[in-house]
């Protein structure tokens, strides 16, 4: 198997990457079979070196910077010149920067001509230079699915309040939970005594925590670390829920209600407004939970 690394510089802001993770997803489709990754300036040697661990037969890298400063010509030539003497067996090519290619020149030069013609036809900006990505609706086609998460992996970075309720709710579906943090309330080693499919480390997050994972949830209160762990599952194509950045994850958790063995009820706001959500969890619950329950002990008895 080939490997393809992308070399990004490190952010801190969530939704920061949704461009670069559209190239990521265009080079899984083009490129089948070939294992894709991306890695920040600051992770290079560490993701890179995994991925020469692994069975791969050639790796390609690509810095996806557009000046040929002092990390193109120096920092990452010293790291691929440093593992490939480390893993002698296995070729890597350092590709230019992005901003070297005469492929990218011609890429902004139509860009702008496409720019100018609309201007000039419609005496305003084309709708992709009017509204930045981040600023379009992430949540009007979420598509709603219950997963049978038994026997999956799941990790949890974060080891507070919000991390503990997303626990509680994973416990009953069968998921080995992996729950990573510095500091853990005492209520998750209460939990792990008698739940031998949850799983505490407390520590600082790893990159190597999401090795084997489905899903993950990210429920710290550090913008720096949410980030990084959101970037790191997007690269290796896992699942994510933010807790505190809703748009930056892959999907969201809606309340959830259970009436007798086999009804659930579920509510979402699309990620917009929990407190309402939870104010029509509790309506429902108090108007209707006794009908829905009283439903389906009929529906049983027929």
């Amino acid at each position: 198997m080939k490997a393809i690394l992308i070399i990004a510089h490190h952010c801190i802001l969530p939704g920061a990457f949704k461009g670069f993770e559209n190239i990521l997803d265009r080079l899984h489709h083009d490129i089948p079979g070939t294992r894709v990754a991306s890695t920040s300036l600051l992770d290079l040697e560490n993701d890179l070196r995994t991925i020469l661990r692994e069975d791969v037969e050639s790796v390609t890298l690509l810095p996806y910077l557009l000046l040929n400063g002092q990390h193109t010509k120096n920092d990452v030539p010293k790291v691929v010149a440093r593992l490939q003497t480390e893993f002698p067996q296995i070729p890597i090519t350092l590709l230019p920067c992005l901003g070297d290619w005469k492929e990218f020149a011609n890429m902004v030069v139509q860009g702008l001509r496409c720019a100018q013609d609309s201007m000039a036809k419609n005496h305003e900006a084309p709708s992709f230079l009017l509204k930045p990505p981040s600023a379009r609706s992430q949540t009007s086609n979420l598509f709603s699915i219950e997963l049978n998460l038994e026997g999956r992996n799941v990790l949890v970075v974060g080891g507070g309040s919000i991390a503990l309720r997303k626990v509680k709710t994973l416990l009953p579906t069968g998921a080995r939970i992996t729950v990573v943090a510095p500091q853990i309330l005492s209520e998750f080693k209460t939990l792990a005594e008698v739940e031998p499919q949850l799983s505490l480390k407390e520590r600082e997050y790893e990159t190597l925590d999401l090795c084997g994972v489905f899903m993950v949830f990210i429920c710290t209160d550090k913008p720096a670390v949410n980030a990084l762990v959101n970037n790191d599952a997007h690269a290796r194509r896992i699942l994510v829920n933010n807790a505190c950045d809703y748009r930056s994850g892959d999907f969201i958790v809606p309340a959830r209600m259970n009436f007798g063995e086999n009804i659930a009820v579920t509510v979402s706001t699309q990620g917009y407004a929990p407190s309402l959500a939870k104010q029509l969890k509790h309506k429902i619950q108090t108007e209707w939970g006794e009908s829905l329950e009283k439903m389906e002990q009929d529906f049983k008895s027929k």
